[in-house]
């Protein structure tokens, strides 16, 4: 089997597109462009509609390069971190209930 496959982005309904593109934007510092948010390695466009949230079984994973880092990320948004064996990690929502994870190696 052929392994070229590559996520390339990611398509949430929203009630309000644009607004939630620019808290993404705002928020960790990536471009709003319209409905999309773009920044190195993430693409995320927003499309009208009723947001899914079921979290934490769906989420928008953001992967970080250390736990100085993650733990900063928890200071700023108001979360915990939580320890695991192989990944730490903390969670919050954006503005439509949407599920955020942000994550790094427990080793990092």
């Amino acid at each position: 089997m052929n392994n070229d496959l590559c996520l390339d982005h990611l398509n949430l309904p929203a009630r309000d597109p644009e607004g939630l593109a620019r808290w993404y934007a705002q928020t960790f510092g990536l471009v709003a462009d319209a409905h999309r948010v773009r920044g190195q390695g993430v693409l995320i466009a927003f499309q009208q509609g009723q947001p899914v949230n079921r979290a934490p079984e769906l989420h928008v994973g953001f992967r970080v390069p250390s736990n100085v880092v993650l733990d900063d990320w928890a200071k700023r948004l108001g979360g915990a971190v939580t320890h695991g064996t192989e990944f730490n990690a903390f969670r919050t929502s954006d503005p439509e209930g949407n599920c955020i994870e942000l994550y790094c190696r427990a080793d990092s």
